[in-house]
């Protein structure tokens, strides 16, 4: 199926924001954020405007978001200069997916809200070899990924997040289904997703 084709930077430049910013994280995540034990460090990978990073931050976490558009990373900035934290930490850097073995990281947890589905084929492929460059044995991938059965022409299947972390690789890969909210128009919208976890191998 094909992908959705955006010029990212040029949306979070803009006015508005774009229908996946929210406001808040996408609920799918932070349900499975609330009821996991996460171990740090935390990469939200794809983070936009870093509404997530800052959640899982507030939880006591220290996080790094990385998103490749420069105005979501300058916004996701200046949030984190109001924000309390308490215990946890968050920055932000601007950073390719499907370069992350050049992230001098080394996540326990992966959170991507929404960005394996942008990519094709190839960029699918180096961003799923990049996370096994960076993640140690036993890291927890969470993947929010539409699902085709939006209807928008474009998304994902289960069969086909499976078979991104099919390899050696990964183990303890479950896929169900869940919803991605976005707003347009003033309307908030729950569109079919898939959430994917798995771990390092």
């Amino acid at each position: 199926m094909a992908r959705q084709v955006h010029d990212f930077d040029a949306l979070y430049a803009a006015d508005d924001p774009p229908p996946w910013e929210i406001g808040r994280p996408q609920p799918a995540l932070l349900a499975l954020v609330r009821r996991s034990v996460l171990a740090d460090p935390v990469l939200d990978v794809g983070c936009g405007t870093g509404v997530l990073a800052l959640a899982v931050a507030r939880a006591g976490h220290q996080v790094v978001g990385v998103d490749a558009a420069p105005h979501a990373i300058s916004r996701a900035r200046e949030r984190v200069a109001g924000a309390i934290l308490d215990a946890g930490e968050v920055r932000f850097e601007v950073a390719d997916a499907r370069r992350l073995d050049r992230l001098d990281l080394r996540p326990r947890t992966v959170l991507d809200s929404g960005l394996l589905h942008t990519l094709d084929d190839d960029g699918r492929a180096a961003y799923v070899a990049g996370l096994e460059a960076i993640c140690p044995p036993d890291a927890l991938v969470a993947v929010l990924a539409m699902s085709v059965d939006a209807g928008l022409g474009w998304g994902t299947t289960a069969d086909r997040l499976r078979a991104a972390f099919g390899g050696t690789a990964w183990s303890s890969a479950a896929v169900s289904d869940a919803e991605i909210a976005a707003r347009t128009a003033g309307e908030e919208l729950h569109l079919p997703a898939l959430l994917l976890t798995t771990r390092r191998a």
